[in-house]
């Protein structure tokens, strides 16, 4: 039985300090002081009784338990977002959506423009577009929780069983 302290705001903190690998920049992110962050965080950690970060002057580092616990509230938010989006296409009427992952240096740089052009051609279809590390989309991926993956391709093993289509090639070592 998940306790039931446990809040939405508990995951989508520790998640977004993962993310941002920083309780200041999340806080920032989340519209939240860094006071209020880094309570929420410790009211987690009482309640599943284990530290899940380790904090230094470098950053924070995930503990083992961290990890686990990271699995597992990446995926509950993803799937708290497509419930969130399935209520919003039956308000619509229904309608398609297509939800794109992308790593965060194609997020911030590529996505503004593909969103543009992808809304001129496809006006009815609702976007979505989640970031994250290549791991994180891959796993998505899989789990069929978003529809195609742009970024830099990832290690072979990783990616065997998976159709990719090359975009684009970077080499330094072309002249």
């Amino acid at each position: 039985m998940i306790d039931r302290r446990i809040k939405f705001r508990h995951i989508q903190s520790f998640v977004e300090i993962v993310r941002q690998r920083s309780l200041k920049r999340a806080a920032e992110t989340l519209f939240v002081t860094q006071p209020a962050i880094s309570k929420t965080l410790k009211e987690l950690e009482d309640i599943v009784g284990t530290p899940l970060l380790t904090r230094s002057r470098a950053g924070i580092a995930l503990t083992r338990q961290g990890e686990v616990f990271l699995h597992f509230a990446e995926r509950s938010l993803v799937t708290l977002q497509q419930g969130f989006d399935e209520i919003e296409q039956l308000g619509r009427g229904g309608g398609t959506a297509f939800t794109v992952g992308a790593l965060p240096s194609v997020a911030a740089r590529l996505m503004p423009q593909v969103t543009h052009e992808f809304f001129e051609r496809a006006p009815e279809v609702t976007l979505r577009i989640i970031d994250g590390p290549h791991g994180y989309l891959i796993d998505l991926l899989r789990r069929g929780q978003i529809d195609v993956v742009i970024g830099r391709l990832g290690p072979p093993r990783r990616c065997r069983d998976l159709l990719h289509t090359a975009l684009h090639e970077h080499s330094r070592f072309r002249r």
